[in-house]
């Protein structure tokens, strides 16, 4: 198998990665009546995620095969490309499995090169999120400090919503606060259980003497009936 007509790309100054485009074009070459046949083995739309599978045949026969999958949003170019990405890696990891890989790299420098920029997007998002959290925490000990009651509320919305995705998160606000910010929190959650119990108690209480008057009534009327 001649590979001295492959392109590589150095990435980080010491490895050598083909790229698809090259692993294709001497697959070609070698074989003329070779085929590249790829199929979308899943997409679903609820996760994002993509799954192709690649052959690479040979007068009928199936000589090389390679999986890849991605989703949706990963990255800056999966935001549109995401399914193009899959298909071209899965092609690159066919074709390795036949040989046609740099210096005994199975990746091609285009997943390499989209693990990083997944990596990156991934580091911003989370770099963003500590920006949010910390923002909102002084946000909440500011409110809770001036006893704004609204502002907490809507702190604890907020936070509330880190904690749908994250339990974690909304136990890192509380672990912010100080022993008399949390101390206030705790007497306005009581407070807060209390009037609920209340509130809930007068509703039953209502409900008796509505159920108990509309059996009354009931039973007046077959009396008068």
């Amino acid at each position: 198998m001649d590979t001295s007509n492959m392109n590589t790309v150095t990435v980080q100054c010491t490895v050598d990665y083909a790229t698809v485009e090259s692993r294709v074009r001497a697959f070609c070459s070698e074989y003329q009546n070779g085929q590249i046949l790829t199929e979308l083995v899943k997409n679903d739309d609820s996760t994002g995620e993509v799954i192709f599978k690649a052959h690479a045949v040979v007068d009928g026969v199936i000589k090389g095969t390679g999986h890849a999958s991605e989703i949706k949003g990963s990255s800056n170019i999966n935001k549109t490309s995401h399914i193009e990405c899959a298909e071209t890696s899965a092609v690159g990891r066919c074709l390795a499995m036949l040989g046609y890989f740099g210096k005994g790299q199975i990746s091609s420098y285009e997943e390499i090169e989209n693990a990083k920029l997944q990596r990156e997007e991934l580091n911003k998002k989370e770099s963003d999120l500590e920006a949010d959290i910390a923002s909102l925490s002084i946000k909440y000990k500011k409110a809770i400090d001036e006893e704004n009651e609204e502002e907490i509320d809507e702190c604890q919305i907020e936070m509330y919503e880190y904690y749908r995705h994250d339990a974690g998160l909304y136990k890192a606000f509380k672990a912010t606060l100080n022993k008399e910010q949390a101390k206030y929190i705790r007497n306005r959650e009581d407070k807060q259980m209390e009037e609920r119990s209340i509130k809930q108690a007068k509703t039953e209480i209502r409900n008796q003497a509505y159920a108990k008057e509309f059996a009354e009534k009931q039973k007046m009327k077959k009396l008068n009936g």
